[in-house]
């Protein structure tokens, strides 16, 4: 089953893509901006960090990227996190390892 992932009031939120039902959140308060592709999440929070987050539970499964991040992208088991100075990186969704510019 797939997830969605919203934000509300500066919580990630995980939602079912069909009955719009609220499965809880995600992560810490603070968040920026979020992604899902129904197998992982990933959070920018406002302190400019990212993580990666399991999107059945919600669980925490590490960091993603550096720090200065402003937005976030996933689909097909890769991460684009966009960054502060305008660059933007690829990482593997799974392990969080630098898979080059995007």
């Amino acid at each position: 089953m797939s997830t969605a992932v919203v934000i509300k009031n500066g919580h990630a939120r995980r939602i079912d893509p069909r009955t719009g039902a609220d499965k809880g959140s995600v992560g810490s308060s603070g968040a920026y901006a979020a992604a899902s592709d129904g197998e992982r999440i990933v959070v920018v929070y406002e302190n400019g960090r990212a993580r990666r987050y399991d999107a059945i539970n919600g669980a925490d499964v590490g960091s993603v990227g550096a720090m200065n991040a402003v937005s976030c992208s996933i689909s097909g088991g890769v991460i684009i996190i966009g960054y502060a100075n305008g660059r933007s990186r690829r990482y593997d969704a799974h392990t969080g390892a630098d898979k080059g510019s995007a």
